[in-house]
């Protein structure tokens, strides 16, 4: 064989090889799923996530990689999934902030019931409306009364501006026909400490962070602004209870695909999901994390934030409400 040849011969092996390699890393490519966190690393969205990941590649088979994503209230994880390929493969685990944000970010690029497919409502958790422990009053109505009668006096602090705890405090003044000064904190953390020290009047908060204050004896529970009492917080009543009808706001954690995915991979997630919420550790989890599981077909998912879309732009409107 003349060296020529066999230069020819072994630069075709080579190509074969690295189009062998190309393929096989490709096929690998395709067993991975990516879940799409919009939060960093550590806290109760990602450890959830974490937990979900490790169902779906027992059940399905698959790598499943959870990538965090932070950043922009949310809008950089959710921008991301509303751009990739709609193979089943890139999935967004998300909270009500994928429908709020829209409404207060004047340059949001997504569309919540255009840019995804819904896969799954995983789970939800009640907000909940504590106060002081040194406060004048001990029940819902009592607060009330004390801030009609002293408009402006009191503060209530929330986890963000626009977030739904915002959205609730401000829905609770309008009904209410009460005047109080919101607070926004960098996290649902700081506004605990410092209503336990007795700096701010109301929190309206996540259950996550109020639990260990209201199980200490820090603060008052006074009212969840859920339709429906929790069986994780029993003794609270419902705002809604106090005559304000239709009151309801709600905490929820749930999956998306991009718009196009098709429906067969979307029903083998929804399938795979569905099944993870029975498994024990996903339950020690949810309960670790005071969250209820939901479930159900992807069209709960597309009713739920279809609903919390028609209900959240008018608070926002009315408000003045903005992510600045």
């Amino acid at each position: 064989m003349n060296i020529q040849l066999r230069k020819t011969m072994l630069g075709a092996a080579a190509l074969v090889a690295g189009v062998l390699c190309s393929t096989a890393s490709q096929a690998q490519g395709d067993r991975t799923i990516r879940l799409i966190v919009p939060f960093p690393p550590g806290g109760g969205t990602d450890v959830l996530a974490r937990v979900l990941s490790r169902r779906l590649e027992s059940d399905l088979g698959e790598t499943v990689i959870v990538e965090n994503r932070p950043g922009a209230g949310g809008n950089i994880a959710h921008d991301y999934v509303a751009a990739a390929a709609a193979d089943g493969k890139t999935l967004l685990f998300t909270t009500n902030s994928l429908v709020i944000n829209p409404l207060i970010y004047s340059n949001v690029k997504f569309n919540p019931l255009k840019s995804y497919t819904p896969v799954i409502a995983l789970a939800h958790s009640p907000v909940v409306i504590v106060s002081k422990l040194n406060a004048p009053y001990s029940t819902l109505p009592e607060m009330l009364a004390y801030a009609r009668a002293n408009p402006g006096k009191l503060s209530y602090a929330s986890c963000g501006n626009g977030g739904i705890h915002h959205l609730a405090g401000e829905q609770l003044k309008a009904m209410a026909g009460i005047s109080m000064v919101h607070i926004p904190y960098r996290g649902c953390g700081g506004a605990m400490t410092d209503l336990a020290g007795g700096q701010v009047d109301i929190s309206v908060n996540s259950l996550t962070a109020v639990a260990a204050f209201l199980n200490s004896g820090k603060v008052k529970g006074l009212a969840i602004t859920n339709s429906q009492r929790s069986a994780l917080v029993p003794a609270l009543p419902t705002v809604a209870s106090f005559g304000m009808k239709g009151y309801s706001f709600d905490g929820w954690y749930a999956v998306l695909a991009p718009a196009g995915t098709p429906d067969a991979a979307v029903q083998r997630l929804n399938a795979s999901l569905n099944k993870a919420l029975t498994n024990d550790e996903v339950k020690k989890t949810l309960l670790a994390g005071f969250l209820e599981p939901l479930g159900g077909p992807p069209s709960a998912l597309t009713s739920l934030m279809t609903r919390e879309m028609a209900d959240s732009a008018p608070i926002v409107k009315t408000a003045k409400i903005t992510a600045e």
